[in-house]
């Protein structure tokens, strides 16, 4: 028998609710396959939420999940997915519509979530739902023709944030934000006009620069710790695109970045 919960009142461990994303993302357009502790960083680096977080299980096995985060008034979805063997039952609204009832139970204001473009049954249960799009948002990797640290220098992350809200013209998405990568390896590049977060991996959180020379020499000096990747990058940033073109890189994918009031 199908019981609808949140996770919290499920019993049941993350190792649980690790086996049914493995099952639910074996066969996406990005096959995810994180570890037990990749898992766990995911989830807390930004704010897992028990509570919020719904699962539909069959016979004590998690078939389905909505994985949710809360910070102050808003809901981010994490992820979301359902076990091959129990597709084609109208879970995923399910558990969509009860997350965003314990959210507002919780007193949030808004929810948000990203969806890769093109995948059109997400984006028709997402509208369903009452998601609206907000932005675009480009994933890239990058292998820098010229990686050097000329025209910037290593700083610690305080200083690099102060500099970012400076000359960012977009807030990062929430797996990019202050609060989700605070804990997380940094090594932050500072340039006289712009400044770039780098986490592990090569992994770009937020860069920001006043002019396309800064923004090379930003990249440039980030590439110095290896091929880099540009994840969820605001499309409407014209500078950044097309420096990321002229480098070569390589356009990954692009997502959808939607919201709804709660």
């Amino acid at each position: 028998m199908k019981n609808i919960s949140s996770f919290s009142e499920t019993g049941l461990g993350l190792e649980d609710l690790h086996a049914a994303f493995l099952d639910a993302f074996s066969d996406y357009v990005i096959p995810l396959q994180p570890s037990d502790a990749q898992f766990e960083t995911l989830l807390n680096s930004r704010g897992f939420d028990a509570d919020a977080s719904m699962v539909a299980c069959y016979g004590g096995e998690i078939a389905a999940f909505w994985n949710v985060a809360n910070r102050a008034s808003k809901a981010y979805l994490i992820s979301s997915g359902t076990r091959v063997a129990h597709r084609g039952k109208g879970l995923a609204g399910q558990l969509g519509e009860a997350s965003i009832a314990a959210s507002k139970f919780q007193g949030k204001k808004s929810f948000c979530l990203e969806v890769i473009e093109g995948n059109s049954s997400a984006e028709r249960l997402y509208g369903r739902l009452g998601f609206n799009l907000e932005r675009r948002l480009d994933s890239y990797t990058l292998k820098h023709p010229e990686p050097k640290l000329s025209g910037c220098r290593r700083v610690d992350w305080p200083t690099c944030r102060a500099t970012l809200q400076r000359f960012s013209s977009w807030q990062p998405s929430w797996q990019n934000s202050n609060e989700t990568i605070a804990s997380t390896p940094l090594r932050c590049f500072l340039h006289d006009h712009g400044a770039i977060v780098v986490g592990q991996g090569g992994l770009i959180h937020q860069i920001a620069a006043k002019t396309p020379d800064s923004l090379q020499a930003l990249l440039a000096a980030a590439a110095t710790e290896g091929p880099l990747r540009l994840i969820n990058m605001d499309s409407a940033d014209q500078m950044l695109r097309a420096t990321l073109e002229e480098l070569g890189a390589e356009l990954l994918l692009r997502q959808s970045e939607m919201q709804r009031a709660i």
